[in-house]
């Protein structure tokens, strides 16, 4: 049986430049790694005004039981620094991943080296909390003319 769909100029995606993008968060969620089974956010990221352009992964390690304490707060920083960034509101309970949809942040993006395949993939590059910035977010408060 014969299909109808011409796929001749069909291409795969490709990665976009380096240098500095708009980008929005499209999703998130918490997933394991793969050799330790260790937590980690997986994040997919859109690139403004680039919709050929595949979405870059970015994943963020989350501190975990037998981690050693350096390494634990190491993870906690880069914690810290994604949600500045993207300005996600966070406190001393947490984040929620909720929150992580639709944010945008203007970034610095990268290109990886070849893998084995000979892919090349964007990267983000996420920047030092800026000096004197605390890593906690609270979301906006309500506007006075609001509350009753």
């Amino acid at each position: 049986m014969k299909i109808p769909l011409d796929v001749g100029g069909v291409q795969e995606s490709k990665p976009v430049a380096g240098g500095r993008y708009g980008l929005m968060i499209a999703s998130a969620e918490q997933v394991e790694t793969r050799e330790t089974k260790k937590p980690q956010i997986k994040v997919s990221i859109g690139i403004d005004g680039h919709d050929e352009a595949p979405n870059v992964t970015h994943y963020i390690g989350l501190p975990a039981p037998g981690d050693d304490p350096d390494k634990a707060k190491f993870k906690q920083l880069l914690v810290a620094r994604f949600l500045a960034l993207f300005k996600i509101p966070n406190d001393s309970s947490g984040f929620d991943l909720d929150d992580f949809p639709g944010q945008t942040a203007t970034a610095e993006l990268t290109l990886s080296e070849p893998d084995d395949s000979g892919n090349i993939y964007n990267r983000l590059t996420v920047p030092r909390l800026a000096s004197g910035e605390p890593g906690l977010r609270k979301a906006p408060p309500v506007p006075k003319s609001v509350v009753s």
